[in-house]
C-alpha cells in the first residue's frame, strides 16, 4: 500500500511539473544553459502583437526590429507558454494574461507551448 501511494506521489509530482504547475507568466526558473531567466527576459509590453488562441499562435511568425518587443496574449480558455528554443521560457499565460519579450540581437528564436507543442509553434524574426 506504501508503495503505490509513493508511486501515485512521483506521478503527481511529475505531472505538475510538466504541466508548469506553480509557476507563473514572468516566473523566475533560473538560467538553462546560459540563457536569462524567465523574468528578466520575459517582460515589458507593447511592440508587436501576437495570441494564442485555437490552440495556435496567431500569427505564427512575428518580425520585429533588433530592440523591438513581442507581446503574447492568451485569447483563450486553455493555460499556455511561451518557451523559446534554448531558453528563456516565460511560464503558464492563463487565460487574459500577457508576456512580453524585447529581442536585443538579430536572428530567428523559435518558440513553443509546451502544453500542446504539436500544434502550438511560432518564431520571432528579428532584423
Amino acid at each position: 500500500m506504501r508503495v503505490v501511494q509513493l508511486s501515485m506521489m512521483a506521478g503527481v509530482l511529475v505531472l505538475a511539473a510538466a504541466c508548469g504547475g506553480g509557476s507563473p507568466a514572468g516566473a523566475t526558473r533560473g538560467p538553462t544553459s546560459g540563457a536569462p531567466t524567465a523574468a528578466a527576459a520575459c517582460t515589458g509590453s507593447g511592440g508587436t502583437a501576437v495570441q494564442a488562441v485555437d490552440f495556435a499562435f496567431n500569427p505564427a511568425a512575428a518580425t520585429v526590429a533588433v530592440g523591438g518587443t513581442v507581446t503574447w496574449t492568451n485569447a483563450g480558455a486553455a493555460a499556455h507558454t511561451v518557451t523559446f528554443t534554448g531558453g528563456p521560457d516565460c511560464g503558464r499565460i492563463n487565460a487574459g494574461a500577457s508576456v512580453s519579450r524585447t529581442f536585443d540581437a538579430a536572428g530567428t528564436f523559435a518558440y513553443v507551448c509546451t502544453f500542446h507543442p504539436a500544434t502550438m509553434s511560432g518564431a520571432v524574426v528579428v532584423q
